[in-house]
């Protein structure tokens, strides 16, 4: 049985978009898998804002790997684009979140899905609004569209361009 990744992306730091695509090249090739793919956004930095502005997106996968098995693959790609883990919400060149998998919630010291955040950052909430707006969070019984208008973040400063470089 296919099990639905979602999966938030970012990047702040050279060719944005050139990151944002080619992490989901890596994503796709790894899960064998096409990605359906939310609009790019260009939004503002979150939790520490002395940095440049972020491309973000959202993408939809289907797999065959367990949720531990996807962040192993996560990760290694991180890994593998240059992603230096320092300080926290600091720039990066890629930064890859499980958002959902499937309805699962799951937490242990690696993981936590869904993400933790995710209902309070409009970047995040935007681009997934593209691709699965009826969507349910598991924990909060709510769809994406009607968590996406909750959020106090500003999305009217957001731009949204699939062209952004």
């Amino acid at each position: 049985m296919k099990n639905n990744l979602v999966l938030g992306l970012g990047s702040n730091l050279g060719n944005r978009m050139a990151h944002i695509l080619h992490a989901i090249q890596c994503i796709e090739k790894n899960m064998n898998s096409d990605a359906i793919t939310a609009h790019i956004y260009e939004t503002p930095p979150w939790g520490n804002e002395n940095q440049p502005r972020f491309l973000n997106t959202t993408i939809s996968i289907e797999t065959d790997y367990n949720i531990k098995e996807c962040l192993t693959h996560i990760l290694q790609i991180e890994k593998q684009m240059g992603r230096q883990r320092g300080k926290h919400w600091g720039p990066r060149i890629i930064d890859i979140d499980i958002l959902f998998y499937n309805d699962v919630i799951y937490e242990d010291s690696d993981l936590i899905v869904p993400h933790k955040y995710l209902h309070e950052r409009a970047f995040v909430l935007a681009p997934l609004n593209d691709i699965l707006p009826n969507f349910i969070h598991p924990i909060l019984k709510q769809p994406i569209q009607v968590l996406k208008h909750q959020t106090s973040d500003n999305p009217t400063l957001f731009s949204r361009n699939k062209n952004i470089i």
